[in-house]
């Protein structure tokens, strides 16, 4: 009877579920410019299948160095190229055409 209103309900609150789980897909459709900010171009199906292969190239330096990211409008394809220098090589030699992709989705 004698008890605050916030203090029951504070701590019952559940903690919100992590998002982080979700940011390392995000990245990555990001760098080969998948998401919702740059529908104006398209790609045809080999440019798609080019910019997946890419994506796999890139996987393991975007977890590493990109993660925090926020996903969306090159963020992710900007962190890569940021990290040039600590990229994989085969990953590092995908820059370009990224970029290039990237440019005709975002046209």
């Amino acid at each position: 009877m004698g008890r605050s209103i916030g203090a029951a309900s504070d701590a019952a609150t559940p903690e919100p579920p992590p998002v982080i789980a979700l940011r390392p897909l995000a990245v990555l459709l990001a760098l080969v410019a998948l998401g919702s900010a740059a529908r104006a171009g398209e790609l045809t199906p080999a440019e798609k299948t080019e910019a997946q292969a890419i994506q796999s190239r890139c996987r393991a330096d975007a977890l590493r160095l990109c993660l925090g990211v926020r996903p969306g409008e090159g963020r992710g394809l900007a962190c890569l190229e940021a990290q040039a220098d600590g990229l994989s090589a085969e990953c590092r030699a995908s820059l370009p055409r990224a970029r290039a992709l990237f440019e005709k989705k975002r046209a």
